[in-house]
């Protein structure tokens, strides 16, 4: 008698947790078929409807994600053309090939789950004006399911109005203004033959009070070879439309050229912030004599 209720109670225990389905009523007071009673309980989990599929994969899974940069210039349209994101998950799955200890193992690969696709644009509502050289540039991801946007460079502090899971018309409004870097070709160098180097500043009357730094550095053009630096400084002066450097006093080899790298930056920090501008170079020339720089 106690080995029969042992055994009912284990069955019992066996037949509780994964079936979803209805299972006959067991009656420990009566002498009961183990074996049949498993096998109705199979049936009875096969007819069941509720049962879901696990999406669990033991080999994980990744996402690839799909991005694209939107840009605002000065005199862009305040909406952006709308584009195509596609992501693409890939899950990995293993089986074991034998028994290790001969010669078997564990075998993964990686398959297509599933692709994403959202279709996206990004309009600026209550458009603020930009100077000449601003830009605002966002960048749009699609991850999986989950969409983003975030600032990568803008004039101004955005905040979301509407857009983002599974709505892809994104609208953004303007906040505060922020300095932008300084406009790396606004002002633009030039060497002639008296070594003296001379630049062009086209946005003086966007910084009005404010003043400039040059920072430049005089090289000889050796062609397949390391180019020596003849000389260095940096010029500070006050915002205007042109500014000279002369370097003519510089020792000089008849027949070489030579040019000018130089970076500015712009003090003050009301229109721009006092970043650096990337290293430009000038135009390659030869050190011409007085007498035929006078020609």
């Amino acid at each position: 008698m106690n080995t029969t209720r042992l055994t009912l109670a284990l069955a019992a225990t066996l037949l509780a947790a994964p079936v979803l389905a209805e299972t006959p009523a067991v009656d420990f007071d009566q002498a009961i078929d183990v074996t049949a009673l498993l096998k109705d309980a199979k049936a009875a989990a096969k007819k069941d409807k509720t049962v879901v599929q696990s999406n669990y994969y033991p080999g994980g899974r990744r996402t690839v994600s799909d991005c694209v940069s939107v840009s605002f210039g000065a005199n862009d349209p305040g909406t952006s053309p709308s584009f195509d994101l596609r992501s693409t998950e890939y899950v990995e799955e293993c089986y074991n090939t034998g028994d290790p200890r001969h010669g078997g193992g564990r075998q993964c690969y990686e398959r297509v789950g599933y692709t994403y696709h959202e279709r996206a644009s990004v309009t600026i509502q209550n458009r603020q004006a930009l100077l000449p050289w601003e830009r605002d540039t966002f960048r749009v991801c699609l991850d999986g399911p989950w969409l983003d946007i975030r600032a990568l460079e803008t004039a101004y502090d955005y905040r979301l109005i509407s857009g983002g899971s599974r709505n892809g018309n994104y609208i953004l409004a303007p906040g505060k203004k922020i300095a932008q870097r300084p406009d790396p070709v606004g002002v633009l160098g030039e060497l002639d033959g008296t070594m003296m180097f001379g630049l062009q500043d086209r946005w003086a009357s966007y910084y009005p009070g404010e003043s400039i730094e040059i920072k430049y550095t005089l090289k000889k053009d050796v062609p397949n070879w390391f180019d020596p630096t003849i000389a260095e400084g940096t010029l500070k002066s006050a915002t205007a439309g042109a500014y000279t450097v002369d370097l003519s006093k510089n020792k000089f080899e008849s027949g070489k050229k030579y040019y000018v790298e130089y970076s500015i930056r712009r003090l003050g920090g009301k229109v721009s912030t006092e970043a650096w501008t990337k290293t430009m170079e000038t135009n390659k020339t030869a050190h011409a004599a007085p007498s035929l720089a006078l020609n």
